[in-house]
C-alpha cells in the first residue's frame, strides 16, 4: 500500500480555479490524492497520486475502481464536489466503511421532486408543485398549482431549464425546450432523471442560499450568501458572503436549514441550500448534498471569513472535527460578466480599469476567446464569460463596485461591444 493517507476524489468542479482549490486544500490537510474521473487537465495530474479515468456514471464500474484503489492506498474518505456524483460518493463511501450519507438520503438530494416530497409535511415550508412527464401532465399541474408556475428538470443543476409559465401559451413551448435540453447529449447530468420534470409554483422574494456542513446528526452553517438571478431563466449572475440579513432572519433560516437537511436524512457532507424570503415566511427551493459552486465555497467564504471551506470538505469527509471559527468579518462577492448576444467571443475590453481596484483580487474568464456564445435557451453554461471577485468591509461599498466592473468590462462578440 502507498504511504500516506489519501483522499479519493470523484470527478473535480467544471472550473478551472475551483479544481485547483480543491485539489489544494487536500494537500493543506496533509492528504494525497487519488481520482476516479471520466477526464482531468494535464496540468492538475502532477497533483494526484494516481489517476482511473472512469465514466463516473457507469456506478458499478466507478465502484469496483474505487475497490480496487483502496487495496493500493491508505484512503480516509471520499470526497463530492459535483452534483451528479453525490450518490455515487455516498454509495463508495459506504461500501469502503467511510464516513458517508445514507444512499437514500443522498438520491434524495440529487432528485428535487423527491426532495420537496420528503418535506411535504412540513406546513408552509415548500411550494405546490407536481412531478409532470408530458404535455397533458403539464396542463393538469399548471390548473392545480396555479399560475404564475415554473418548470425545470427534477435533476439538473446550474440554473438549467428553468421555464417560467404565466399563461397558457407558454406550456407548449417550455415542454419542447425541455424535451430537447434534458438529454445527456445536451448535458451529460440527464443521464439519471432525463426529462423527467417539476412544476412549481413561483414564489416572488429575494433568494439566498445557505453554506453549511452536517455531520454526525449536527448541522454547522458557515453563513448565508446573498444571490441575484436573470430574468426570465434565473441564470445566477451575482453573489455576496455573508449576507446583510437582520440578525432575527438569520437566525431563523438557520433554523428552517437545520430541520430541512435533518428531515432529508443528510450526514457527513458539506450543503448548499436555497430558500425564498417572502412576507409569509421562508419558502425552500433545493439543496445540494455537496459544497456550492459559483466560486462561494472555494474563493467567497474564504476571503470574507477566514474559514477554509473546501479544507472542512475534505475534513467532514475523513471524520475529522471541523474548523468553523470565522478569522475574518469582510464581505466577499462574485460579479459574472454576460454576453448579450451570441456569437463569437473575440475579448473583453476594459478588464484594465476595473481591475485597478484594490478591492478586486480575481478575475476569471469563464469560456475560452474564440467561443461560439450561445444564450439561454439554447445553452445555459455559455452567456457568463467572466467572474470578477473582490472583497469590502462595507457591504454596499461592495456591490457599488461589482456593479460599476460589470459595466466596464464589455465582452466583445465579432468585434461589436455588446451592453451586459
Amino acid at each position: 500500500m502507498a504511504d500516506g493517507p489519501a483522499v479519493l476524489f470523484v470527478n473535480l468542479r467544471r472550473t478551472r480555479r475551483e479544481q485547483l482549490e480543491s485539489l489544494l486544500a487536500a494537500r493543506r490537510l496533509g492528504y494525497g490524492i487519488v481520482m476516479l474521473a471520466a477526464r482531468v487537465p494535464d496540468h492538475l495530474r502532477p497533483l494526484l497520486k494516481e489517476l482511473v479515468i472512469v465514466d463516473s456514471f457507469d456506478g458499478d464500474r466507478a465502484r469496483a475502481a474505487a475497490r480496487t484503489l483502496a487495496t493500493r492506498h491508505d484512503i480516509r474518505g471520499v470526497a463530492s464536489w459535483t452534483e451528479s456524483d453525490v450518490e455515487l460518493v455516498a454509495s463508495i463511501a459506504d461500501m469502503l466503511g467511510l464516513p458517508s450519507m445514507p444512499v437514500a438520503a443522498a438520491r434524495k438530494a440529487r432528485n428535487k421532486f423527491a426532495m420537496k416530497q420528503a418535506l411535504s409535511h412540513i406546513d408552509g415550508l415548500v411550494p405546490r408543485f407536481a412531478l409532470v412527464r408530458t404535455g397533458d401532465e403539464l396542463a393538469s399541474a399548471v390548473e392545480s398549482i396555479g399560475l404564475p408556475a415554473v418548470v425545470k428538470p427534477t435533476g439538473a443543476s446550474g440554473s438549467t431549464g428553468i421555464f417560467e409559465l404565466h399563461g397558457p401559451a407558454d406550456l407548449a413551448p417550455a415542454l419542447a425546450h425541455l424535451k430537447r435540453i434534458a438529454r445527456p447529449e445536451f448535458d451529460s447530468v440527464f443521464r439519471y432523471f432525463g426529462a423527467e420534470l417539476i412544476v412549481e409554483e413561483l414564489v416572488a422574494g429575494p433568494e439566498v442560499s445557505v453554506e453549511g456542513f452536517v455531520c454526525g446528526g449536527r448541522v454547522l452553517v458557515a453563513g448565508i450568501t446573498d444571490k441575484w438571478t436573470t430574468d426570465p431563466f434565473h441564470l445566477e449572475y451575482q453573489h455576496v458572503f455573508p449576507t446583510r440579513l437582520p440578525a432575527e432572519v438569520r437566525a431563523a433560516i438557520d433554523r428552517m436549514t437545520g430541520q430541512v437537511v435533518l428531515t432529508l436524512g443528510l450526514d457527513n457532507c458539506a450543503f448548499h441550500l436555497e430558500t425564498k424570503i417572502t412576507p409569509d415566511g421562508f419558502r425552500f427551493m433545493e439543496v445540494g448534498a455537496r459544497a456550492a459552486g459559483d466560486y462561494i465555497a472555494s474563493h467567497l467564504v474564504p476571503a470574507a471569513s477566514g474559514i477554509d471551506f473546501y479544507g472542512n470538505v475534505i475534513r467532514v469527509a475523513t471524520g475529522q472535527p471541523l474548523e468553523l471559527t470565522p478569522k475574518e468579518q469582510l464581505y466577499a462577492g462574485v460579479r459574472y460578466v454576460l454576453a448579450g448576444r451570441p456569437g463569437r467571443l473575440e475579448r473583453l475590453a476594459g478588464m484594465e480599469g476595473a481591475m485597478e481596484h484594490p478591492a478586486f483580487h480575481h478575475l476569471f474568464l469563464e469560456v475560452p476567446l474564440g467561443t461560439e456564445i450561445k444564450l439561454p435557451p439554447d445553452s445555459f453554461r455559455l452567456q457568463r464569460v467572466a467572474a470578477l471577485i473582490a472583497r469590502d468591509s462595507d457591504y454596499q461599498a461592495l456591490t457599488d463596485l461589482l456593479d460599476e466592473a460589470a459595466s466596464s468590462v464589455r465582452p466583445l462578440i465579432g468585434e461589436v461591444s455588446v451592453p451586459v
